[in-house]
């Protein structure tokens, strides 16, 4: 099971892809070195509050989005499971929106 700095490692990653910033741009962001970057992206570090906050501001988002961790607790199959349901209750209008994003995203 992933320890929560797993965790928190997989929330930064993710957000810093899905913003196409490479760890040497988030590091320069930040003002954190791209070794320590390295770290708690994967986990081996556990970053202090200044750390974070300078995480956030340099992702342009709020510290409190940092430590919603929940999609990285669930499995693939209760992801999908999740995902499944979503869209099988969706209007026309969010279905469209998801389909979007989905076509960027899966490109």
């Amino acid at each position: 099971m992933d320890t929560v700095q797993d965790i928190f490692g997989k929330k930064i990653k993710s957000i810093r892809r899905a913003r196409d910033i490479t760890q040497e741009k988030l590091a320069d962001l930040s003002g954190l070195s791209l070794q320590y970057i390295g770290e708690i992206e994967r986990g081996r570090r556990n970053p202090s509050l200044t750390s974070i906050e300078q995480l956030s501001k340099a992702l342009d988002i709020p510290m409190a989005e940092l430590f919603s961790l929940e999609e990285f607790r669930l499995s693939m199959e209760e992801l999908r499971t999740i995902l499944a349901r979503q869209i099988e209750s969706a209007d026309e209008d969010r279905l469209r929106i998801f389909f979007s994003m989905a076509q960027v995203i899966f490109r």
